[in-house]
Formats: structure tokens, C-alpha cells, sequence
């Protein structure tokens, strides 16, 4: 950590990293994930007071009466920018297809997101069609094992809300009507 007193300090990486700046003159980055510090600047010999960090860029202002300028590892590395675009374009996807009232294609697509909530208002939008039952039956049908077994996790978190046990039990036996008794012995064991 820092030797003396933290002055300032400022989330950066989506909250995954933290720069502080203290009174010894010290700017370090901090993984937020393990309380490492990653990386340390020197710039400064007395106090530093103002901090401010955009994109990879530290700025920061110390009782030395200068201004440094500094280059950290606040770069994601590349597959946590391709995991981040990969989320944000199935999350637009995901609107678009709530937006077009496809339910039947958001309900997989959820699953696979694994987002119990979004999971449960889209179950409770598809019961509330004339042939809701049917449909809902008709999805889980065509469930691969490992989606059935989220979607089992997901009926369990629904069920410790009194306000979502209705549409719970109501997907738990459209499930169970669904599924054959071998799959779901091999899923429950």
C-alpha cells in the first residue's frame, strides 16, 4: 500500500482498477478484484492532491507545483474488450428482439445469457399469450441439458420471491410435463 496518507483516488476499467495518489507523492493502480497493486509512478516529490484519469491517461497535480502526465496499464487487455463488445451487441440484441415481442427467440437467447430475471419476465410475457402454455412447452422441448439445468437454478431463485412463485410453478411444470424423467435424474443428481 501507500506509505502515507491516500489524497485522492478514482475508479477506472469499469471499476476493475483504482489509481490513488497519496502524500508521499506516489500514484499507484490497484486491481479492484485482487487489492494488488499493479503499477506505481513517481513523479511527484511532495504531496499529490489532484488526480484524474481518462481512458489510459493519468493526470495529476502535487504540491511540487507541477503537473504530471502518465501512461498506466489501464489498457483492457484484448479479450476483455472482445468479451465487452460481445456483451454489449447481445444485450442490443436482446432489446431489439424484447422490442419485437419475439419472445420465443429471447427466451433461448436468455438462457444462454444466463440472466434469471430477464428469463422470468420473458417466461411471464410468453404465459400471458392465448397459447402461452404451449409455447413456453414448445421452448423448453427444444432445451439443450445444461440450459435445462440453468433454468432449473433459475426456477429455485424465482421461487424465493412470493411475487414471481406463480409464474415459477407455472414454468417448473411446464418443464416437468416437458422433460423425461432420465435427463432431469441426471441433472438433479
Amino acid at each position: 500500500g501507500h506509505s502515507a496518507s491516500v489524497l485522492n483516488c478514482q475508479f477506472t476499467s469499469y471499476g476493475r482498477q483504482l489509481v490513488s495518489c497519496c502524500a508521499d507523492g506516489l500514484i499507484k493502480l490497484w486491481n479492484t478484484q485482487t487489492s494488488e497493486c499493479v503499477t506505481t509512478l513517481d513523479g511527484h516529490v511532495d504531496k499529490c492532491w489532484a488526480l484524474m484519469v481518462k481512458e489510459d491517461t493519468i493526470v495529476s497535480g502535487a504540491a511540487d507545483s507541477l503537473l504530471c502526465f502518465g501512461r498506466m496499464l489501464l489498457r483492457r487487455r484484448g479479450e476483455e474488450i472482445k468479451e465487452e463488445q460481445l456483451q454489449s451487441e447481445q444485450q442490443q440484441e436482446l432489446r431489439n428482439l424484447l422490442f419485437d415481442g419475439k419472445f420465443s427467440c429471447c427466451f433461448f437467447f436468455i438462457v444462454s445469457l444466463n440472466m434469471p430475471y430477464k428469463c422470468l419476465g420473458v417466461a411471464e410475457k410468453i404465459l400471458q399469450l392465448d397459447d402461452g402454455t404451449t409455447q413456453l412447452r414448445n421452448l423448453i422441448e427444444n432445451l439443450q441439458m445444461d440450459q435445462i439445468q440453468s433454468l432449473l437454478e433459475y426456477i429455485a431463485t424465482w421461487n424465493t420471491n412470493s411475487k414471481h412463485t406463480i409464474i415459477a410453478q407455472n414454468v417448473l411444470f411446464s418443464l416437468l410435463s416437458t422433460v423425461r424423467a432420465n435427463p432431469l435424474q441426471v441433472i438433479l443428481s
